[in-house]
């Protein structure tokens, strides 16, 4: 048991195991907390980026990718298809086959400054022997979440404080609209966020310490739940739980393009699965890491859609595609 005056929530975001390198293991641990405490969330909606990457690697740098070539398995390119502003061409690509690159429009002077600058793009490419200047390649596109969105615990003050008095919030597991606003922020900005509000928030949270007398007579009671609590149900099952929320945010048709029909659907099944995991028996030590790992991904997932669902009209990441939710309902009926 550990007491503390004031906490400062730097977790990240959530990235659903979606197997991005450097990520894989943020499934929005801190997030699940925060919530169990009673904090407030903000921006939630903008939280469906996806990153290319190539299909047999986990690299999801996509700066090079502004001098590639798309094409389908047949050779032709991709209508659209870039780096940036094309990305969603190529998930509908995607949802018809297999979708390759080249990075063929990069000069002999540009690949070396490539080389230079970010060797750890092109280690999944020489481990296969790959040359991705002259040789297509197959690329995917990888959920990045909240990780690479701007949604997170909301902040309240200049100090990073969260709406729950003495715990503060930093880096990728706060907002990040206060910088960015609906868009995603590039390493720089994500970079500088990260330090900006750890120092923010590690003051803010040093000076409400400093005010707090002493907490040696609080009577503490477990805020979690999840994962946690004796139960006559069946057993949870942290596998199963992943694979489910996974199902519903990894298909393009449903967060990257999304529509109110297809997002009330998935809704109303995560809303599901939370019920039967609230009501599930605790873990068991070995799987208690795993099964707080799915629950929170679950819980970040119906936060999402959520979110999306009730901003009506198209802003940074998040696209409409139906003409408001209502329609779109009356025409699924």
């Amino acid at each position: 048991m550990v007491r503390a005056k004031a906490v400062v929530i730097a977790t990240g975001g959530c990235a659903f195991l979606s197997k991005t390198l450097g990520s894989n293991m943020l499934t929005g641990d801190g997030y699940l907390i925060a919530a169990e405490v009673g904090v407030e969330f903000s921006s939630m909606e903008f939280s469906n980026p996806y990153a290319i990457s190539p299909a047999f690697g986990s690299i999801t740098k996509t700066l090079f990718y502004a001098w590639a070539t798309f094409t389908y398995e047949v050779g032709s390119v991709v209508p659209g298809a870039a780096s940036k502003g094309g990305r969603s061409a190529i998930a509908r690509a995607l949802l018809q086959g297999p979708v390759y690159a080249k990075l063929d429009k990069a000069d002999a002077d540009t690949q070396r400054h490539m080389r230079a600058s970010q060797p750890n793009f092109f280690i999944p490419f020489d481990r296969t022997g790959i040359d991705p200047f002259t040789d297509r390649f197959p690329v995917t596109l990888r959920l990045e979440g909240t990780l690479r969105g701007t949604g997170g615990l909301r902040i309240v003050d200049d100090t990073c404080a969260t709406s729950v008095a003495g715990l503060y919030a930093a880096g990728d597991a706060a907002t990040r609209e206060l910088i960015c606003g609906g868009f995603p922020g590039g390493g720089s900005q994500n970079a500088a966020w990260a330090m900006s509000s750890g120092t923010l928030a590690g003051q803010g949270a040093a000076a409400y310490a400093r005010q707090v007398v002493t907490i040696a007579a609080r009577k503490l009671s477990s805020a979690g739940k999840v994962g946690f609590r004796s139960r006559s149900q069946r057993a949870f099952e942290p596998a199963a739980l992943t694979r489910a929320v996974q199902d519903e945010v990894f298909p393009y048709e449903l967060n990257d393009f999304r529509d109110a029909c297809r997002l009330d659907g998935a809704l109303a099944r995560l809303d599901t699965r939370w019920r039967e995991a609230s009501e599930a028996d605790a873990a068991d030590a070995v799987e208690l890491l795993r099964a707080r790992e799915s629950a929170a991904m679950l819980a970040t997932a119906r936060w999402m859609y959520l979110s999306a669902l009730a901003r009506r009209e198209s802003r940074g990441m998040r696209a409409l595609l139906s003409r408001g939710r209502d329609l779109c309902l009356a025409i699924c009926r």
